[in-house]
């Protein structure tokens, strides 16, 4: 009798066990996969975030370079943590440097107009225009940032005023 429930005690830990197992079987598979679908869920609302930035400095300076020379305005844009550089180059490329999981990437703007940024790539400042220049002389960063375009002569010049 004593052996009998011994048995017993001992097939339902055996199927407990195998029930613990199967759970943890589907278990780990299933949050793999929803951990990877959100990782590149963030890093696409990333890519929006900064494509809108984008768009959205070169949409403003290409309004006010047809104005009278000194023409100011200023937008505010909201960084992602993820940026990490934003450049000019050869005066018509707007470039946003930034981080995801998959590694270090440029995004490129093209610009209709002749940009500059206040300092060169060194982080000196250079006489504009530059023709490759940053917006601020520190890598930008998390938040609200101001970004002032005024229209000069040949070109408009493109300068982080504030944020973060």
């Amino acid at each position: 009798m004593i052996l009998n429930m011994k048995r017993g005690k001992a097939q339902v830990s055996v199927e407990y066990l195998v029930i613990i197992g199967l759970s943890f079987a589907v278990l780990i598979p299933t949050s793999y996969f929803f951990y990877q679908y959100s990782q590149k869920s963030s890093e696409g609302v990333v890519r929006q975030q900064i494509t809108q930035i984008g768009n959205e400095v070169l949409k403003n300076a290409e309004t006010i370079y047809g104005l009278s020379d000194g023409t100011l305005t200023t937008v505010t844009l909201k960084y992602p943590s993820n940026i990490r550089d934003m450049y000019i180059l050869s005066n018509n490329e707007l470039i946003i440097r930034y981080e995801i999981s998959s590694g270090i990437n440029d995004a490129v703007f093209y610009s209709k107009v002749p940009l500059s940024g206040p300092v060169d790539l060194t982080g000196t400042a250079c006489a504009a225009p530059c023709g490759n220049s940053r917006l601020n002389a520190t890598a930008p960063n998390q938040g609200e940032h101001s970004i002032k375009m005024e229209s000069k002569t040949s070109y408009v010049l493109v300068t982080q005023v504030s944020g973060g």
